[in-house]
């Protein structure tokens, strides 16, 4: 049901947060805000808390036990692993922004693509050949000349860390930012944004697998989750 409402009011121009609105989503009880946190100097001088690692089922469990967010995990065993929370859209993400929000505490947000590439700056990344080089033809010279990654995922912090303590940034999950895909859009008209990992690539709003297609630019990523950051 909270898909289709969160379809029918971003057809209508409607952002996650104004759809978490609408549907009076708010928590039953206090969000959980306590994240490992490393903060960051971003070369504009601003400081920016990351979080260490990826949101997770657990984390987004708690949102949807609250009645805030879809229900998109099912039960978690006690002693099930802590695994990065996956197959989400751009409206779910921005659903669970606003619930874990609505209280005190530092306001959360995604971050932008070049904060994302800042913080993954270390990351070890395999040269590839692109299959054209004629601008005109950017939007798919990307597009199937990258290596292949497993989609098997790992539970959270098995990727490893950076030395700036940020983890999973060289996994198999793919994290939407805040960068819609074409700049000067009107806020909230934003059909695709930036998902970043391994290569950039680009995903529709309604994207839950990248793997069932709706790719709009560049090899589909094996999986789409987010981590967010923090000003405050």
């Amino acid at each position: 049901m909270l898909a289709l409402a969160g379809l029918k009011w971003a057809a209508a121009g409607l952002s996650g947060l104004a759809v978490a609105a609408l549907l009076g989503l708010g928590p039953a009880g206090v969000p959980e805000r306590e994240f490992p946190i490393v903060r960051m100097e971003m070369p504009d001088g601003q400081s920016l808390g990351v979080m260490a690692r990826e949101v997770t089922r657990r984390d987004w469990r708690a949102c949807a036990e609250a009645g805030a967010c879809e229900d998109l995990t099912g039960e978690i065993a006690p002693g099930e692993p802590d695994m990065p929370m996956t197959g989400v859209n751009r409206l779910d993400v921005e659903v669970y922004i606003a619930w874990l929000n609505d209280g005190d505490g530092p306001d959360y947000r995604l971050p932008r693509s070049e904060e994302w590439n800042h913080m993954a700056a270390e990351l070890p990344r395999k040269p590839y050949r692109k299959l054209f080089t004629d601008p005109r033809l950017a939007w798919a010279a990307d597009y199937g000349a990258m290596e292949k990654v497993s989609a098997v995922l790992r539970p959270s912090g098995g990727f490893g860390s950076l030395p700036n303590g940020i983890s999973d940034l060289a996994g198999n999950v793919w994290e939407w930012t805040e960068s819609c895909a074409k700049d000067g859009l009107p806020e909230g008209r934003c059909p695709a944004y930036k998902v970043e990992g391994q290569h950039q690539s680009v995903l529709s709003i309604f994207v839950r697998d990248p793997a069932s297609g709706g790719c709009a630019a560049g090899t589909p990523p094996a999986n789409v989750g987010f981590r967010l950051v923090t000003e405050n």
